[in-house]
C-alpha cells in the first residue's frame, strides 16, 4: 500500500495569483513614479511657463504650446493634471512595497510546486527528504484535525526528533486522510495520539 498526497491545486494557485498581481501593480506604480508622473509634471511646468510668458491673446499660448509639445513628441492637448513631488514619491513607495510582496508570494508558489507527502508499508516520507519509519513515531497531535484538518506527526530517528505536518488544505484531502489513518494503524502501540481540541496550542507552519 502506498498513498501519496500531492500539493492541492486550490492552495498552490493562491500565492501564484497574489504574487503575479502584486508584481503587476508594482510595475504599474513604478512606471507612474519614474516615467508617467514626471512627464506630466514637466508638461504642466512648460505649459504654465508659456501661459505666464504670453498673457495677452489666449490663442497665442495655445499655439505656442502645441508647437512646443509637438517638437518634444508630447500630446498637444492642454495638460489637465498638476503632479506634485509627493505624488511621484507615493507611486515609488507603493511600488517598493508591492514589489517585495509579489516576489515573496511567487517564491512561495515555485517552492511549493511538486511538494507531496506519502505513506507506504514502511514509513512516511515527504518531498523535502523527511522520512519517519512507523517505529520511530512517538506521537500524533490531532488537536486541530477536526477544525482545521491539521495533524502533526512527531518522530525520533537516529537520535534526532522531527515532525511531519499533514494539512488537508495544503495537500489533497482524501489522500492526506488516508495517510493519517495508515500512520495510526502502524505506529507503535505505545504511541500517543492527542485528540484534544486545544485553541492554545502552538501554531504549525
Amino acid at each position: 500500500m502506498s498513498v501519496r498526497a500531492k500539493i492541492s491545486k486550490g492552495y498552490i494557485w493562491r500565492p501564484g495569483v497574489i504574487g503575479a498581481m502584486a508584481l503587476l501593480f508594482s510595475g504599474w506604480f513604478l512606471y507612474d513614479g519614474t516615467v508617467a508622473y514626471p512627464l506630466q509634471q514637466k508638461m504642466w511646468s512648460d505649459y504654465n511657463q508659456i501661459m505666464q510668458d504670453n498673457p495677452g491673446d489666449p490663442n497665442v499660448p495655445a499655439r505656442l504650446w502645441a508647437e512646443h509639445a509637438a517638437a518634444k513628441g508630447w500630446p498637444t492637448g492642454t495638460p489637465k493634471k498638476k503632479v506634485e513631488d509627493k505624488d511621484i514619491l507615493t507611486q515609488k513607495v507603493i511600488a517598493g512595497i508591492t514589489g517585495p510582496v509579489g516576489i515573496y508570494f511567487l517564491a512561495t508558489f515555485f517552492l511549493t510546486l511538486g511538494r507531496w507527502v506519502e505513506a507506504d508499508e514502511q514509513a512516511v516520507r515527504t518531498s523535502s527528504g523527511q522520512q519517519a519509519d512507523y517505529e520511530s513515531i512517538a506521537s500524533i497531535d490531532k488537536s486541530r484535525w477536526q477544525r482545521k484538518g491539521i495533524a502533526v506527526v512527531h518522530y525520533d530517528s537516529h537520535g534526532r526528533s522531527g515532525r511531519i505536518v499533514l494539512d488537508d488544505w495544503k495537500f489533497d484531502r482524501e489522500p492526506t486522510k488516508r495517510i493519517l489513518e495508515a500512520i495510526e494503524e502502524r505506529m507503535p502501540g505505545g504511541g500517543e495520539v492527542d485528540d484534544a481540541d486545544d485553541d492554545n496550542g502552538d501554531s504549525v507552519e
